[in-house]
């Protein structure tokens, strides 16, 4: 069709294989082979060099997994995609390839424990300087910007605060000073939002979270144009490994299918669950983009076309009232994860930031009495019940 494709149908139809040679199948075939015959030994070098498009071996790629990374591309609205086998393997792999000895990073302060981890952490020991700023300063941001500065990093809404960063101030600074922008768009994944269209470099994604969406795979994705992403590939993704597997690819693509129905039901069943835990005696704040308590609503409507289904709230009574939380839920798995059908809740501090120290967590707000819900698709009526009864015995 001639038509730019809507977002759902899109999903379904991007990346399939229009006419499979031998059974005609409507979904996407799982391919397992590991490697792919050439007619000619020319044929194999023009592979190899670039020179021709081809599958080799599926450490490069593998036809399901290059059919997911159509599917990507096109809802981001990018060019080109990478799927690999987890979101830290798309973090790692993109930092790694874009930094060397005497470069230098700046990060938003609020970020994913495991990203936090190997930026602010283990990248140091590569010889990288790190600077972990309030990425809505742009003073702050600019005063950290030097000729070593070689990438911005961040991710909105923010992992666990629900923060929301300004995408286009940032793409603005990456541009003016030739550095590049990469967001981690897990929590707010198209139709949601497009930073691409925004004007950053680079979007990554965890796709265990909302885009696999069912709890049963671990990958992740790096998008942008082919600019960006044909070099990550020929010159760190071959060599670094980080490969998914064909069969990881084939849920993930049915998992696509349902991602703007599946996050719309959950928007709103999140709704419903924030507005119960803004009235509770027990709750000091709730952290959620949809309430009109959210310090940067203005900000949420602008560059957002929803809100997800994570919030957080800060409950009273500190670490051990969370704890007692957590502890009773009969309803609500006591899991880390988010974004997929069936509800999860955390206690951060101790779970998904733990690998911050005391001091980090403080510096990042993240407080010892804060709790993370990812809403899923259960009746919000009895996600509400399971709270009541837990708060109950707290």
């Amino acid at each position: 069709m001639k038509n730019k494709l809507k977002f759902s149908t899109q999903n379904l139809h991007v990346g399939l294989r229009k006419s499979e040679p031998t059974f005609g199948s409507v979904v996407t075939p799982i391919y397992p082979s590991s490697t792919f015959q050439f007619p000619t030994a020319k044929e194999g070098a023009l592979r190899f060099s670039g020179k021709k498009k081809g599958l080799i071996y599926s450490r490069f790629t593998n036809p399901t997994v290059y059919a997911l990374e159509k599917k990507l591309a096109a809802i981001e609205n990018g060019e080109r995609a990478l799927a690999t086998s987890s979101g830290m393997a798309a973090i790692t792999l993109t930092l790694l390839h874009h930094l060397k000895h005497g470069d230098s990073i700046i990060a938003h302060k609020v970020i994913y424990g495991g990203a936090f981890e190997f930026i602010a952490h283990i990248l140091p020991k590569f010889g990288v300087t790190v600077h972990m700023v309030n990425a809505n300063n742009r003073a702050e941001v600019e005063s950290k910007i030097d000729k070593t500065t070689k990438v911005i990093y961040f991710e909105t809404p923010t992992n666990p605060l629900l923060e929301i960063v300004d995408i286009q101030k940032l793409a603005e600074i990456g541009k003016k000073h030739g550095i590049t922008t990469i967001v981690d768009n897990m929590f707010a994944p198209p139709p949601i939002q497009y930073p691409l269209d925004m004007g950053i470099d680079i979007v990554i994604h965890s796709l265990t979270k909302y885009i696999g969406g069912h709890s049963d795979v671990i990958g992740g994705a790096i998008i942008g144009s082919h600019k960006t992403i044909d070099p990550i590939f020929f010159q760190s993704y071959i060599f670094f490994g980080p490969t998914m597997s064909p069969y990881t690819a084939y849920f993930i693509i049915r998992g696509i299918s349902t991602l703007e129905v599946r996050i719309r039901q959950q928007e709103k069943n999140a709704l419903a669950v924030a507005h119960f835990l803004e009235a509770h005696p027990q709750v000091e704040r709730v952290f959620f983009p949809g309430l009109d308590s959210h310090p940067q609503r203005t900000l949420v409507k602008r560059q957002m076309n929803g809100t997800g289904s994570v919030l957080s709230f800060l409950i009273k009574g500190g670490y051990k009232a969370g704890e007692k939380l957590v502890n009773n839920v009969e309803l609500i798995a006591l899991a880390v994860s988010l974004g997929c059908v069936e509800s999860l809740i955390e206690h951060p501090a101790s779970m998904t930031h733990s690998e911050l120290t005391s001091q980090e967590r403080t510096k990042a707000g993240i407080d010892d009495a804060l709790i993370r819900i990812s809403v899923g698709l259960e009746d919000p009526e009895d996600l509400i019940y399971d709270l009541k009864q837990a708060f109950e015995k707290v």
